[in-house]
């Protein structure tokens, strides 16, 4: 029921989606403090994609391997990289620690998160800021490489977020970005992309998202009722995906599909 009543108030006042969002990511950065949880995406599985992880990473393997597949589209070599919507830090470190990065910054939109992060990571390849999606606090033409994971589908202004992140990007340079959306809204999502970039890749991984999130759902039932109190265990169950949930109905359904694109500026020197 909650899960219904705020896709009606994102569909109806946009304007408040971001901040309640907010909200929801202060909440759990204030409340959720263990390093335990550095991941929150819904993860990815393919039975033949299976990189090579460390034993602390495994513990994260299926939120890993959609940073990992995602990152595994383009060459890294020497990038300076930002993340925007970075939440709890764990796939800017990953890249920090597994791509040819020179710098990664993550940027969230929630000063708790940043908090946490600054708190977790010590890497001097890494650094966090807090800052909002639809303003970026950086010059233009400053970075190789831009990733957004799971995150845009919370913004009250995805056109907004496109035209930041086409500035901050270097002529030629690439934009890595998956996310789900309603059905009904995959062909304006699809054509507000390719309004600003050059698609150069894009797939539907919803039947990924799905198995991952068949796998992960018993560990997850356990860290919310571990985590978070008991009046918050429905909406916080459908917010992880959980199997049964309305959410992950809504993508076995196909209400929700989950996409990824490659996409690169074109624009002048």
């Amino acid at each position: 029921m909650i899960t219904k009543f705020l896709k009606i108030i994102f569909r109806n006042f946009p304007i408040l989606k971001g901040k309640i969002w907010k909200i929801w990511y202060t909440y759990l950065g204030n409340t959720v403090k263990t390093s335990d949880l550095k991941f929150m995406n819904y993860g990815y599985f393919r039975e033949d994609f299976n990189p090579n992880l460390s034993e602390d990473d495994e513990k994260e393997r299926y939120p890993i391997q959609l940073y990992h597949y995602l990152c595994s589209k383009v060459e890294f070599s020497n990038s300076n990289v930002l993340e925007v919507g970075s939440g709890r830090g764990g796939g800017a470190d990953y890249i920090s620690r597994t791509f040819s990065v020179t710098k990664i910054c993550g940027l969230d939109i929630s000063s708790s998160a940043i908090d946490l992060c600054k708190k977790f990571y010590k890497s001097n390849k890494l650094s966090f800021l807090q800052g909002s999606a639809d303003m970026l606090p950086f010059e233009d033409n400053i970075f190789d490489i831009v990733i957004n994971v799971e995150s845009s589908h919370c913004y009250p202004n995805f056109n907004n977020f496109l035209k930041e992140v086409y500035r901050v990007l270097k002529p030629s340079s690439y934009f890595l970005i998956t996310d789900f959306r309603p059905s009904s809204e995959i062909e304006g999502f699809h054509k507000s992309i390719s309004n600003y970039y050059k698609i150069i890749y894009q797939e539907e991984i919803t039947s990924n998202i799905i198995t991952a999130l068949d796998l992960m759902s018993v560990k997850r039932s356990k860290q919310i009722k571990s985590f978070m109190p008991t009046f918050l265990s429905s909406v916080s169950s459908s917010f992880a995906g959980i199997k049964g949930s309305e959410l992950y109905e809504s993508f076995e359904n196909r209400e929700l599909r989950y996409f990824m694109y490659v996409l690169q500026v074109e624009k002048g020197e």
